[in-house]
């Protein structure tokens, strides 16, 4: 991203942009039952934490990366003294991870080829979930500019490799009751014995 884009979303977040959202992905709590309890985690993109925190409530040790200070900020104030690293990166530019971890999210933040990278730094039998937006003719929300959505399929190619546990291409209804077209996949990385 570029400095332009690291000043609008720091401006969107200090105008109190996302302030209502305090509660985690729905998707993400929807699948909370495969992942583990215990471990590291990795969240890309993670805005003012809502998911971070989620995970470290959930009793994971995180890395939160976001590109907005603001954004960064706030969610350091809320999260108090939960176990969770605020990391100020433009993703644009890569993440080196340098730590293995058990749990990878990336919530509607395109990215595909940092997050093929990434997997790489999951341990064997580690997680990796993705929830993007998804190409689609339909009226729905999110970007209007094809570049921050997924064609029908990518998310599998991200996973390639992996033992694919969920994933689903379609039209939903966000918890605010408006329509989106979203690409949700879950998958595993193959334990040493598989």
């Amino acid at each position: 991203m570029s400095a332009a884009d690291r000043d609008r979303w720091n401006t969107r977040y200090a105008d109190g942009a996302y302030e209502s959202r305090r509660h985690p992905s729905p998707f993400l709590e929807q699948i909370a039952h495969l992942l583990p309890v215990d471990g590291r985690a990795l969240d890309l993109a993670c805005g003012a934490g809502r998911n971070a925190m989620y995970l470290a409530h959930r009793g994971l040790k995180v890395d939160a990366v976001d590109i907005s200070r603001v954004a960064l900020e706030r969610a350091r104030v809320d999260a108090g003294e939960l176990p969770i690293r605020w990391l100020g990166r433009d993703l644009d530019d890569g993440f080196e991870a340098t730590v293995d971890y058990d749990v990878i999210v990336n919530i509607r933040y395109v990215n595909l080829a940092l997050v093929s990278t990434l997997t790489d730094s999951l341990r064997p039998g580690g997680v990796l979930v993705i929830e993007q937006h998804l190409a689609s003719a339909a009226d729905v929300i999110g970007p209007k500019n094809p570049a921050y959505r997924v064609e029908k399929g990518e998310l599998s190619r991200v996973a390639s490799g992996m033992i694919v546990e969920h994933i689903d291409e379609r039209l939903f209804n966000d918890p605010d009751g408006r329509r989106a077209a979203l690409a949700r996949l879950v998958a595993r990385k193959p334990s040493r014995s598989s």
